[in-house]
């Protein structure tokens, strides 16, 4: 029966060579987007657990392993810096605008960078909300100093502050702000001063968008897969 069903299947090469080349492909992006998914989830997980945690002081972070410092609530006193950078091309409710990251130096002699929210365009007056001084509490959750913005061009060189950039990561801070910055940024909390408006999320790409890609692709490998089948019998009529 094997054979018989065998000898009545012949999709043509062009078909074979293209269901083998995308099949394969369809099928490790879906299982890509399953894995990407799991992957945000313990983020979200992460976050979910330790932001509803008690807030910690800036002393009590040496005794907490990392995972109990990733998205912890915490206070920190000090002062803000001069030194801050403009994230360009920010959108928020269909509003252009910037993220303002600001350095902040506690008492403690550590160095921060402070994510004070977005502004827009529209208001923005780096002035204004640069007058912040005095030594205050900036209260709000340690998040990983990941990378934020994209910049699919050559960066330019900024050498004066307030430096307006396109991305902003880590290295890159600490060659500007001195090897004892903090491989954490403080997202500030909408009540602590010089506090913008706060945009700031675990991920950018929910858990839940990502299993919906999955299922495309593994719908797209399914729909190929019966097309070559049709196609494979189809054929043979003729």
């Amino acid at each position: 029966c094997l054979n018989l069903i065998m000898t009545q299947f012949s999709p043509g090469k062009a078909m074979t060579a293209f269901f083998v080349f995308f099949f394969p492909i369809l099928i490790y992006l879906g299982y890509w987007q399953i894995s990407r998914g799991m992957e945000k989830q313990v983020v979200v997980d992460r976050h979910f657990n330790n932001k509803s945690l008690p807030t910690i002081e800036e002393v009590q972070l040496s005794g907490l392993e990392n995972n109990l410092t990733e998205y912890r609530s915490i206070r920190l006193n000090g002062s803000y810096g001069e030194e801050t950078y403009i994230l360009d091309n920010r959108l928020y409710r269909q509003e252009a605008g910037y993220e303002v990251f600001t350095k902040f130096q506690t008492i403690e002699n550590n160095t921060f960078l402070v994510n004070r929210g977005w502004i827009s365009k529209e208001n923005f007056d780096f002035k204004e909300i640069s007058s912040l001084n005095g030594v205050i509490t900036a209260q709000g959750i340690l998040s990983p100093f990941n990378r934020f913005g994209l910049d699919l061009t050559s960066p330019a060189l900024n050498t004066s502050w307030p430096k307006y950039v396109q991305e902003l990561d880590y290295e890159t801070a600490k060659s500007d702000l001195g090897l004892s910055l903090s491989n954490f940024v403080l997202q500030l909390s909408a009540g602590s001063v010089g506090s913008l408006e706060p945009i700031w999320k675990p991920t950018e790409v929910k858990p839940s968008r990502h299993y919906g890609y999955a299922v495309q692709w593994f719908g797209l490998a399914i729909v190929l897969l019966f097309s070559f089948i049709f196609f494979g019998f189809k054929g043979k009529e003729k």
